[in-house]
């Protein structure tokens, strides 16, 4: 039973589908047999109880020509006697072949047909007595017809002595009233005996109503609860299977690459988790290889910024030496070639802090829950003196408490303030707008400016690290902020992005995932 049951799971869905729908099918076909089974045997109950009332009806009319015949003395009674009774004899007939073991349908059908059936009765009827001889009812009935036909005989005995008397003609009165006197009480016990066969055949009627309505129930009861439950069954393995695959891609998204789906069968959804798995597997493999070449990266990116302070800090310190010992000797071209390496070490300075920082990001990150209006303010405090200087006018909603790195987010809001002040037209008083609303995955905060705003080509690359899209000259910094806070969202498993045109200021979005 458990090896069909694993061979049902391994086959394909389409192939369960059509076996659910065959079983429903041939339970249908066997509750359809049933009711046409039922529906031909009560037609030969019913034929029965029509042979029945034409055998009575026979055998009454031969009765009474048979005292009409002793009272008469007339041949024409007699024989309208024999002819009466052809109906029961010709049902005695075909009753005494039914009872062998190999009947002769033919016998049977005659014999039938010479008691007054309809052809098309004759089968169903056969068969209820071949079928159900066993049956208490239907025996009962059988038992109560040999009866009545043994009867019967007597009668015919009777029929055939008074024949013999009247016909030699020195039959004394006694004895034909002798012989007449004996014909109503063996008519009463025929009477009797049709009672017995009519009752048995409707109490057997009524039991075959009751037993095909209970047989009928059955099935339906079988195909209804069969087709349920195969539904459910196909149904359930394919949720299992379905719920597999996704519960691995959950936790594959969040992380855990080493889960992977469980195969609950080899059918197609098995086949698609076999190759979720597969892929899984290749994922990981080029994630694992990824993560450590940033790991290089990061380490190379660290060394190398770290190495670069001491030659940048010695250089800085050999011009101004320079400056110091023999700016006076100099001509003003002379002076400018040293305010140029003075400029250029400083931004390399610049750029080798910002590159350190930019690798520190995350390293030493602690979740907890932060009360971001806190949060926020101490960000803002931060940046009074420029803030002050520009006058900078702040429009902030009440914000969430939620989980987070605190020192990574508060470094996220302070770049996007700086930002939305620094990069500001002539004369404009800068407006920072920060907000926040509640989505389906987490929260998502915004910070709005009215600066310059950036074109829509430049949308993905300003996130870039040293992505500049103006010259020093004209704004300061080492164009890795933005590549700071693109950072600080991906920790937080979230993302940034920009909505801006030229000129109408710049509104700044990002998302933090509810799981950390």
């Amino acid at each position: 039973m458990l090896s069909i049951i694993r061979r049902f799971k391994d086959i394909s869905i389409a192939k369960k589908l059509y076996f659910t729908v065959g079983i429903m099918a041939l339970l249908i076909g066997i509750e359809l047999f049933a009711l046409f089974f039922s529906l031909n045997t009560l037609s030969a109950i019913r034929g029965f109880v029509g042979g029945e009332g034409l055998w009575s009806k026979a055998q009454k009319n031969a009765v009474y020509q048979l005292h009409l015949y002793g009272l008469s003395r007339q041949e024409q009674d007699y024989l309208q006697f024999k002819e009466y009774l052809k109906v029961p004899l010709g049902d005695g007939r075909a009753r005494q072949e039914m009872a062998k073991p190999d009947m002769n349908i033919e016998v049977v059908r005659q014999g039938f047909i010479e008691g007054g059936v309809h052809p098309d009765d004759i089968d169903g009827m056969v068969k209820l007595i071949r079928r159900f001889h066993s049956n208490y009812y239907i025996n009962q009935a059988i038992v109560a017809w040999t009866e009545a036909e043994a009867s019967l005989w007597e009668l015919i005995n009777i029929g055939e002595r008074l024949h013999e008397e009247l016909t030699i003609g020195n039959a004394s009165p006694d004895t034909i009233q002798n012989l007449l006197g004996r014909i109503e009480p063996i008519n009463r016990s025929i009477t009797v005996r049709e009672d017995a066969f009519s009752y048995a055949l409707g109490e057997g009627s009524r039991w075959l109503e009751h037993f095909v309505l209970k047989l009928l129930f059955g099935v339906a009861l079988t195909v209804e609860i069969s087709g349920i439950l195969l539904a459910m069954y196909v149904n359930r393995r394919i949720q299992i299977g379905l719920h597999s695959i996704l519960d691995a891609a959950k936790s594959f998204a969040k992380g855990d690459w080493g889960h992977r789906a469980k195969i609950h069968a080899r059918d197609e959804i098995g086949m698609v988790a076999t190759a979720y798995n597969a892929m899984a597997a290749r994922l990981q493999e080029h994630i694992i290889e990824i993560e450590l070449k940033n790991k290089e990266l990061e380490q190379l990116a660290y060394v190398a910024s770290h190495d670069l302070q001491e030659p940048l800090r010695t250089n800085a310190s050999l011009v101004e030496l320079f400056r110091s010992e023999y700016g006076p000797m100099l001509d003003a071209q002379g002076i400018q070639y040293l305010d140029f390496m003075s400029e250029a070490n400083n931004r390399m300075q610049q750029l080798t802090a910002a590159l350190l920082d930019y690798n520190r990001i995350g390293q030493n990150k602690q979740l907890e829950i932060v009360n971001c209006n806190t949060l926020l303010q101490s960000a803002l405090n931060d940046l009074h003196v420029l803030l002050t200087e520009n006058k900078v006018e702040l429009k902030v909603e009440v914000l969430p408490q939620l989980p987070a790195y605190a020192v990574e987010l508060k470094l996220l809001f302070q770049n996007l303030i700086t930002n939305g002040i620094k990069f500001q037209p002539p004369g404009n008083t800068p407006v920072i707008s920060i907000g926040w609303e509640r989505i389906a995955t987490g929260w998502q905060f915004y910070v709005c400016d009215n600066g310059i705003g950036i074109p829509k080509d430049y949308h993905e690359k300003i996130f870039i690290i040293f992505q500049r899209l103006h010259s020093r000259n004209k704004y300061e910094g080492t164009g890795i902020g933005l590549a700071h806070c693109s950072k600080i969202a991906a920790l937080h498993n979230g993302r940034i992005w920009v909505e801006s045109n030229t000129g109408e200021g710049s509104c700044f979005y990002f998302t933090i995932e509810t799981a950390l």
